[in-house]
């Protein structure tokens, strides 16, 4: 017969299915459904968990395995390249959002002690959501997405402390300023131990377990020094937090760590599950109705707060006003560290059943906003620098240039956005000796290239203003690879409205960017994600034995009806708008375009008509064709433009031939 406790955590693990699901349904964090299906199956709704302490002690596990992790994977390599921003603004950041959150906690009628909790909860960012956000807009690697992260590890790192100091500060006086000093030494004392085993125990005990042919030792150990420090820390007077993370940042340190992190992964995840269920399961529903008044102005106050400390901090250090902005956006919320510190202060009765349930509640809902800000934040800066408020507040830096003199250039590309790719295609330009001048708005990458001597812009590519000085006027072609599609859209947009004749290039993460960029009126549009994959099948059949024409006309196959649909529904589009006309041409021999390439026909200068289309002669049909290519008699053309367009393109060049 099951016993009790068995039948709960069946219980538990159930509604943070259902939560868990329901979330996802909704486009929101699983985090958020996990606390809801807590509270569903909580005390103060349905009851169904009877021994709810014995649950939160089994939760504890949960904690402790993500801390022992987060001493695992963490790694100051990663705050390499945003290391200032990173610690100093890091710093200042959680110093600041603390002292506002104290202010407003105190001004609202809590003691000095918990309105310092209060400030500490709101302090802190969530690692796992804005990840998860930054994920799914493909921009983890992006600036403002390392600039974040870099952010986020301080704030974790500062969590530790947090932990650490709360407890002792509560009874905080003069006369008790020795027990906190103590305190300090002994956690110091307690990290040099650690770091002494780190480099003189722990390497000799992973080599006996290498050795061992029991492939669950590994999870063992990891287990046994997680939770074992973490009890060891706790026996000292310590936190349990403190000492898993040290156990992580030892074990960090070993050759067998991935090895580590692949047992232990999955184990930590439902213990994690467990937590937050746990959490909210402590949460009363009717005190957030109560108190909702307190909720609302709370929310009032972390959000656009915590927005304008991270925008002024990112801007402070020398960022553009834009990556400030998707900084400031994307952590606005409060996270997975601020149920530990709340969960922290409810079981060592540190703040009251109050306090708790609206920290918790206005946490979700700032969860629950995150995947919305962050997608939402290219669309809303653009508003906002319309509206040029972002411009008075925080005028941008004035444009640099590199010693050569862009106003020589010629004939050159414009390459939007310096990032992996534009990378690639400036070493190849500059492999070939072609000319070309870059625009970017990372400092450092502007650095770089001053370095290096190569033309550049600092500023938003997508900015008309910003555009004029890499002159597009007199540019062969351009590049688009930004961040965002809407800055994608922006710039192609701009490019085109000063230079219609300019052939533009753009990179997009999906079907839909790329839908977005051709009918922006982008030349070309390549999706990597679409590239690679092909490429892929290519290396897969050719490992089949399947000769290599064969597999040349099944990807060619594949090109044209991925394109097809796209520059189908472009000429569609376009023969909607008022006016504007298709017609079909056949070429000549005696025609005067017969042997001409499309950039040498004078066909768009002369009669402002657009060749989307060529039919050869040879059946191949050339969607939306480069201007390098030449039209041969026997050629049917499929000619764009208005009535008055193509009559002179009849007049000029031939008679109309069908439709």
């Amino acid at each position: 017969m099951a016993t009790p406790v068995i039948i709960d955590i069946c219980i538990i693990f159930l509604a943070a299915l259902i939560g868990g699901l329901v979330a996802e349904r909704l486009r929101q964090s699983p985090v958020v459904g996990y606390i809801l299906g807590g509270i569903l199956v909580g005390p103060y709704v349905m009851g169904m968990v009877g021994d709810l302490e014995v649950i939160q002690d089994f939760s504890e596990i949960g904690v402790i395995l993500l801390m022992f992790t987060l001493g695992i994977e963490f790694s100051l390599t990663r705050l390499e390249k945003v290391r200032r921003v990173a610690v100093l603004g890091g710093v200042i950041q959680i110093a600041v959002t603390i002292l506002i959150g104290m202010g407003v906690g105190y001004a609202a009628g809590l003691s000095l002690y918990h309105a310092l909790f209060l400030g500490c909860v709101v302090s802190i960012s969530s690692t796992m959501i804005v990840l998860k956000a930054l994920g799914d807009q493909g921009e983890v690697n992006s600036l403002h997405g390392q600039v974040m992260l870099g952010i986020l590890i301080v704030q974790d790192l500062a969590v530790i402390l947090m932990v650490s100091l709360l407890p002792e500060l509560r009874e905080f006086s003069l006369e008790n300023l020795p027990i906190l000093l103590f305190s300090l030494a002994r956690s110091l004392a307690f990290v040099l131990v650690m770091v002494y085993l780190a480099r003189k125990v722990v390497p000799v005990i992973m080599n006996h377990v290498a050795q061992s042919s029991n492939t669950d030792a590994f999870l063992i150990l990891a287990l046994t020094m997680g939770i074992g420090v973490a009890v060891l820390s706790h026996a000292v007077g310590l936190s349990l937090s403190l000492g898993a993370f040290l156990a992580g940042l030892v074990i960090s340190e070993s050759e067998y760590v991935h090895e580590i992190v692949g047992k232990i992964v999955s184990l930590r995840d439902a213990m994690v599950i467990l937590f937050f269920v746990a959490v909210g399961m402590l949460v009363n529903p009717t005190s957030l109705f109560r108190d909702w008044v307190a909720l609302v102005i709370l929310l009032s106050v972390i959000m656009p707060v915590k927005f304008l400390i991270l925008f002024s901090i990112t801007r402070m250090f020398g960022y553009h006003s834009r990556i400030a902005f998707y900084v400031g956006m994307g952590m606005v919320q409060t996270g997975e560290f601020s149920f530990v510190l709340a969960k922290l202060g409810m079981d060592n009765q540190l703040i009251p059943p109050s306090l708790y349930n609206l920290i918790l509640a206005s946490s979700i809902l700032t969860i629950v906003f995150t995947p919305l800000f962050i997608s939402a934040a290219p669309r809303w800066y653009y508003r906002l620098r319309e509206m040029r408020a972002l411009h008075r507040l925080f005028p941008e830096p004035d444009l640099g240039e590199s010693e050569v003199d862009v106003t020589s250039l010629d004939g050159h590309v414009i390459i939007c956005g310096f990032g992996r790719v534009g990378h690639n295609i400036g070493a190849a330009l500059q492999q070939l000796g072609l000319k070309f001048i870059c625009i970017d708005y990372d400092y450092l990458v502007i650095k770089e290239l001053s370095n290096r001597g190569i033309p550049f812009v600092y500023g938003d590519a997508s900015n008309e203003m910003v555009l004029l000085h890499a002159r597009p006027d007199r540019a062969r072609l351009a590049v688009v690879a930004l961040p965002d599609v809407f800055s994608n859209r922006q710039a192609v947009h701009n490019l085109l409205k000063i230079n219609p004749s300019l052939v533009v290039l753009a990179r997009a993460h999906s079907q839909w960017e790329k839908e977005i960029l051709y009918q922006q009126g982008a030349t070309e549009v390549v999706q990597p994600e679409m590239e690679a994959g092909l490429q892929m099948v290519r290396h897969i059949i050719l490992h089949m034995n399947l000769p290599a024409d064969a597999v040349d006309r099944y990807l060619e196959t594949l090109y044209i009806k991925e394109y097809h649909d796209i520059m189908h529904k472009k000429v569609q589009d376009s023969m909607r708008a008022p006016a504007l006309k298709v017609r079909e041409y056949a070429i000549g021999e005696r025609m005067p375009l017969a042997g001409t390439s499309l950039l040498n026909s004078g066909i768009r200068e002369s009669t402002g008509c657009n060749v989307v289309t060529i039919k050869k002669a040879n059946g191949e049909v050339l969607l939306n064709p480069s201007s390098d290519e030449v039209l041969e008699a026997g050629d049917l053309v499929i000619v764009m433009g208005t009535s008055s367009q193509l009559m002179e393109f009849a007049r000029m060049y031939g008679d109309y031939s069908g439709q």
